[in-house]
C-alpha cells in the first residue's frame, strides 16, 4: 500500500475537516469578506481547499482559487492573473469593477462567485510609499467592489502579512473583513489522521499516537511528517518518534525558521518573540499588566497589541489559549508541548552530571508548564489521566536530543522498561532516567529499579516522580515509601521557587559494590484550568 502521507504536498489523501470551514462558509455565502490567519505549515492551503469543495458542491456559487500571487508585484498583473482565472484573459483589463461586472454579465456565470487568495503576505510587499503599495490598492479596489457588486465575496489567508496590510499599508479591506484563526490539530484529529495504519491491518498504539502528538503539538506539518515517516517502518515502536523528530530539526532548519518568521520578523516586530518567551517562562497564567507591558515595550513598525500577538502565536501552533482573552485576568496562556517549544540549547556546566541535572530541570519546568497536554480521556467517560510512564519517557527523550545529547534508540531488552539513557555526543560516559506515575505500577522500587541498570559507564541518574493528586505530605511520603534502604544517603530540596515540588539527592552502593548518584524529582501535573506550582 502506497504511503499515504505526504508533508510537502498542498493536496494530503487524508484529511481533518476544519471547524472553520462553516462558519467562514455562511460569511461568504452572504457576500461577505473574510482572513484566516496561520503561521507556517498550520494547513491553510488546505482549508482553503476545503472551502472550494464546499462550495462547488452548491450550484448557487463558483469558487475560484488563486493559490500563488504572479511574480510581478503591479496591479495591472493582479487584474491579469484574476481574469485569467476567470476565464477573461481575453477581455480589456482595466480595474476590478469592470472585470467582476464583465464576468457576471456573462449567461452561464452563477449568482455568486468567491475568489481565494492563498498566500496574502505575498501582496503585503511595502514599497518606498506605502500608499502606492500594489497590493493595498488592489485589495482596497477588491473591497471596494465587493460592497457595490452583489454576489461577489473574497477570503484570504496569511500569517503576520495581514497585519503589514492594517498597521503599514492600511486595508479596507481587512477593516470589514472576518478573521478567524488556525489552530493546531485536537487529538482526535490525529486519530482520524492515523486511521490508514488501521485499514492496512498495522494500526498505531496509543502511546504511539500520544508521543506523535506530543511531539507535534498537533502542528499539521509536523503531524503529517510524523505518520509519513512512520508509515515505512516496519514495526514502529514509541522510540520511534524520538529519533523520527530529533532527526527532523536537525535537517529541516529552514521549515523552524520560516515558521518563526511566520509570526514574529524581527524586522517587523519584536513584540511576538517578547510575549513567546513570557508564556515559556510563565506558570500557565498571566497578568494582563504584564503583556500590555511586555509588548509595549517591543520595537518595529507594526503596531501589534498584546491580543495580535496571542492570536498570531496561537494560529502559529505555539501556545493554548483557554478562556476570554478580551476579559479574563489573569489570561490562561501557556505553549503547546511540541519540538516548536522545546529548547535547543544545553546547560553551559562542563560537569557533566550537572549539566544533565540541569537540562533535565529545563524540560520538567516546561513540562509542567504544559501539564495539561499530558492527560488524556480515559474510556468513554470525561475523566481525564495522565498519559503512560512510556510516553513522558519519550518527551524526555526528544527534549534531550534537541539539547544536543544523544539517547539509546535500541529497542527494549527488558518488558516493561521505560528509562532513558543518555550521553554527550562523542562520550562513552551515560546518564539514566526513570519515569514512575506515584501509585502505579511498582513505584516504590524505583531507585532500586534505577541501581539494577548502573554500569561503570553510567555516571549519574535520576528518578522522575509524577503525579496529578494534591498531596499535602507527599516529600515526607515519597521518603518514607522509596528512600528507606539500608546504606543510601538522602539530601533533601524543598524547591520552594520552582514548580518542582521536591528533589533529594541519593548516594548509595550496587549490589556489585558500584557507588550511584541518583537524583529523585517531585512533579504534580495540573489539569487545564488548576493554577499554582505544588
Amino acid at each position: 500500500m502506497k504511503n499515504p502521507y505526504n508533508w510537502q504536498r498542498h493536496q494530503p489523501s487524508v484529511e481533518v475537516q476544519r471547524s472553520q470551514v462553516e462558519p467562514i462558509l455562511r460569511e461568504l455565502r452572504r457576500g461577505g469578506s473574510a482572513v484566516v490567519i496561520g503561521g507556517r505549515g498550520m494547513g491553510k492551503s488546505v482549508l482553503l481547499r476545503q472551502v472550494q469543495r464546499a462550495i462547488e458542491q452548491s450550484s448557487a456559487a463558483r469558487a475560484v482559487l488563486l493559490s500563488t500571487p504572479p511574480l510581478e508585484s503591479t496591479v495591472a498583473a493582479y487584474l491579469a492573473d484574476l481574469a485569467r482565472a476567470l476565464g477573461l484573459a481575453t477581455a480589456p483589463v482595466t480595474n476590478t469593477r469592470d472585470l467582476i461586472e464583465t464576468y457576471f454579465s456573462q449567461d452561464h456565470a452563477l449568482p455568486q462567485l468567491v475568489l481565494l487568495y492563498d498566500e496574502f503576505d505575498s501582496y503585503a510587499k511595502s514599497p518606498a510609499n506605502p500608499t502606492d503599495s500594489p497590493g493595498r490598492r488592489f485589495f482596497n479596489d477588491l473591497e471596494a467592489t465587493r460592497r457595490d457588486v452583489e454576489g461577489l465575496a473574497v477570503l484570504a489567508i496569511g500569517s503576520i502579512g495581514v497585519f503589514v496590510f492594517r498597521d503599514i499599508l492600511g486595508s479596507s479591506f481587512l477593516s470589514r473583513a472576518t478573521q478567524f484563526w488556525l489552530n493546531p490539530f485536537e487529538y482526535m484529529g490525529l486519530q482520524t489522521l492515523a486511521q490508514p495504519f488501521t485499514r492496512r491491518g498495522q494500526g498505531l498504539s496509543p502511546e504511539i499516537l500520544d508521543a506523535l502528538y506530543l511531539a507535534s503539538g498537533g502542528h499539521p506539518a509536523l503531524v503529517t511528517y510524523g505518520l509519513q515517516q512512520l508509515w515505512d517502518i516496519p514495526f514502529p515502536i514509541i522510540r520511534s518518534i524520538t529519533a523520527i523528530f530529533a532527526d527532523f530539526r536537525q535537517h529541516h532548519r529552514e521549515f523552524m525558521r520560516d515558521v518563526q518568521l511566520s509570526f514574529a520578523n524581527p524586522r517587523l516586530s519584536d513584540a511576538p518573540q517578547r510575549i513567546w518567551k513570557l508564556v515559556k517562562d510563565g506558570p500557565g497564567f498571566v497578568a494582563r499588566a504584564e503583556l500590555q507591558k511586555t509588548c509595549g515595550s517591543a520595537s518595529g513598525p507594526l503596531h501589534l497589541d498584546f491580543i495580535d500577538v496571542l492570536n498570531l502565536l496561537q494560529a502559529a501552533g505555539l501556545i493554548q489559549l483557554t478562556g476570554s482573552v478580551l476579559t479574563d485576568d489573569p489570561i490562561e496562556v501557556r505553549p503547546i508541548t511540541s519540538i516548536l517549544n522545546l529548547p535547543s540549547d544545553s546547560s553551559p556546566k562542563e560537569d557533566l552530571r550537572a549539566r544533565f541535572l540541569d537540562d533535565l530541570q529545563r524540560l520538567l519546568i516546561l513540562l509542567h508548564t504544559a501539564s495539561a497536554d499530558f492527560f488524556r480521556s480515559s474510556g468513554g467517560g470525561a475523566s481525564r489521566t495522565l498519559v503512560p510512564e512510556a510516553v513522558f519517557a519519550s518527551f524526555l527523550s526528544i527534549g534531550f536530543e534537541l539539547m544536543g545529547w544523544q539517547t539509546e534508540r535500541e529497542a527494549q531488552q527488558v518488558a516493561g522498561r521505560t528509562d532513558v539513557k543518555l550521553a554527550r555526543k562523542g562520550s562513552n560516559e551515560w546518564m539514566i532516567i526513570e519515569v514512575k506515575i506515584w501509585g502505579r505500577n511498582d513505584y516504590r522500587e524505583v531507585h532500586s529499579q534505577l541501581e539494577s541498570y548502573w554500569s561503570a559507564s553510567v555516571k549519574g541518574g535520576a528518578v522522575v516522580m509524577l503525579t496529578d493528586a494534591e498531596l499535602p505530605n507527599w516529600p515526607e511520603d515519597y521518603q518514607r515509601q522509596c528512600l528507606t534502604l539500608p546504606g543510601i544517603g538522602v539530601e533533601h530540596d524543598s524547591m520552594p521557587d520552582s514548580p518542582i515540588c521536591s528533589r533529594f539527592s541519593c548516594t548509595s552502593s550496587t549490589a556489585e559494590g558500584m557507588k550511584t548518584c541518583i537524583d529523585h524529582f517531585l512533579l504534580r501535573l495540573l489539569r487545564r484550568g488548576q493554577r499554582g506550582l505544588v
